[in-house]
């Protein structure tokens, strides 16, 4: 048997560091036999651990164990060792019947012969023939070309019936133009790229896009949106999601609308006016009956969601659309802990989306919906949502949900975007060489000085960023050495920089 439980990134990772350990948890597990194996998952979707399990008890205080929370404790395990899941993609949803959000308590336990574990296939093994033969053909030239032009040359190949003798010219012309992209050996791409993406930005003006006719949807544009994208903000000034819907409902106007209303976050002030009666130690609550029906909600489904939250003993009286909320040991601190909390309810929709509208895109003939605000997680998760075609502007979220390598495909997007809404045009290559430095240690980084300025092996050059005599001093204390590598210590002390003809060192040896 195996056991599969959610969990979150911290706690995964803080068991893998600590394991072999014990590991409580909030929930029950059925003191199943023979159980030895565990799966865990972040998202619902796939799992990211496989641990192996020696015991699974029920919770004793006296136990010293990792917690997953502090209270409401109800099983242990004890994980004797646990590794990351990085080449197997274990497929559950033929016996779970979809996420494991769906699952009661957020576990669940499976038969081993059940459990359906698929070795990825590596990209090149997805590759088509003809393809790999372009590639093949290349290297024997002496020039590795890349998949997507080897691909292109493919495609033309089919459309146009090119012959095996015009291929190889194709080949040929291909490698040649392939050879005039390529950087010559010691460029500045640094400066050059810095240069490129500098010069336009100057020129860039501070602007907005405000979504006609709708309140409150704005999403910055112009010089800040970059600024944002480089110093690698962990949420963006103003997050927006542009989410497409599948093929089966993408002309569906209603059930758009019902999806936008199901995305949107609700809370009980948005639909309702919330007074405090002190003398008699009560909060009423005077439901909106039009705002209610905009957001697509019932009075039964708001008191039943209040019923489940946790709150003091209280109890909830209903007189038509006001709801009457007394505590049982009232007072005073309690009523107004009570009403904060009560503002800033959750009643529907998910957390971080403040708004969703719907707006039918005339070129694609479908219904797409924009949202104020930023969940790529959970909209992932819905059952309408297309989400190859779905998009986020907030690049962090995008590195914890898809992983780095989508977090760097965002910044280059982002950043040509940005561009040209303003009008200019800048070279892929030098926001791609950007966004390579952001992304190149598995994390997205700012570039300042907490990111990778700050991080530079040079003493001078980190001293010439920002905050001089810190780095200075600092590097005095501990002895640390300069080697002058780069571009910016050398033109500090006035020597040559170890780029271009200053790369290469010359020596004459004279003759006898």
């Amino acid at each position: 048997m195996i056991l599969a439980w959610k969990d979150t990134v911290k706690k995964i990772k803080e068991i893998i560091e600590k394991a072999p350990v014990c590991y409580c948890v909030d929930y029950d597990i059925p003191a199943e036999e023979g159980v030895s194996e565990a799966l865990l998952t972040i998202s619902g979707k796939t799992f990211v651990a496989r641990a192996n399990i020696s015991k699974i008890e029920e919770y004793s205080k006296g136990s010293e164990c990792l917690k997953k929370r502090k209270d409401g404790l109800k099983t242990c395990i004890k994980i004797e060792s646990i590794e990351e899941i990085q080449d197997d993609v274990v497929n559950y949803e033929e016996f779970t019947g979809g996420s494991i959000e769906k699952i009661e308590s957020y576990a669940f336990i499976i038969h081993k012969e059940e459990a359906k574990i698929e070795l990825k296939e590596s990209f090149e093994e997805k590759l088509e023939k003809e393809v790999k033969e372009i590639i093949k053909k290349a290297e024997n030239k002496g020039v590795p070309l890349p998949v997507k032009i080897a691909q292109k040359i493919s495609d033309a190949k089919k459309k146009y019936g090119i012959g095996d003798k015009d291929l190889d010219k194709l080949i040929d012309a291909t490698i040649e133009k392939y050879k005039e992209t390529t950087v010559d050996p010691y460029e500045a791409v640094g400066i050059v790229g810095a240069q490129s993406i500098g010069e336009p930005g100057t020129q860039m003006t501070m602007r907005t896009f405000h979504f006609a006719g709708i309140a409150e949807m704005d999403v910055t544009l112009g010089l800040p949106r970059l600024i944002e994208i480089v110093d690698a903000r962990k949420t963006p000034s103003t997050p927006s999601m542009t989410i497409y819907l599948n093929e089966k409902v993408k002309e569906n106007e209603d059930k758009a609308i019902s999806l936008a209303r199901s995305i949107e976050s609700t809370n009980l002030l948005d639909i309702s006016d919330i007074e405090v009666n002190t003398t008699e130690s009560f909060i009423r609550i005077f439901l909106d009956k039009q705002k209610l029906e905009e957001r697509g909600l019932k009075k039964e489904e708001v008191i039943a969601k209040l019923r489940k939250m946790r709150m003091q003993k209280a109890t909830i009286q209903e007189e038509g659309y006001e709801l009457k909320i007394t505590l049982e040991e009232p007072s005073f601190k309690k009523l107004y802990q009570l009403y904060e909390a009560l503002k800033v309810y959750q009643i529907k929709g998910l957390d971080g989306i403040k708004r969703a509208i719907v707006k039918f895109d005339q070129k694609a003939k479908e219904w797409v919906i924009y949202t104020q605000g930023s969940n790529l997680a959970g909209v992932m998760e819905l059952k309408d949502v297309d989400f190859t075609r779905t998009r986020t502007n907030d690049i962090i979220e995008i590195s914890q949900v898809l992983g780095v390598e989508a977090a760097r495909m965002a910044i280059i997007e982002e950043s040509i975007s940005t561009l040209q809404n303003a009008g200019l045009n800048t070279d892929i290559r030098h926001l791609m060489l950007v966004a390579d430095m952001m992304t190149f240690d598995g994390n997205v980084e700012a570039i300042g000085r907490h990111g990778i300025s700050g991080k530079k092996a040079s003493v001078l050059a980190r001293a010439a960023f920002e905050i001089t005599s810190k780095h200075l001093l600092n590097a005095g204390l501990i002895g640390e050495v300069d080697k002058l590598n780069g571009v910016a210590e050398n033109i500090i002390v006035g020597q040559p920089i170890t780029l271009g003809t200053g790369a290469i060192k010359l020596m004459y040896k004279r003759g006898d």
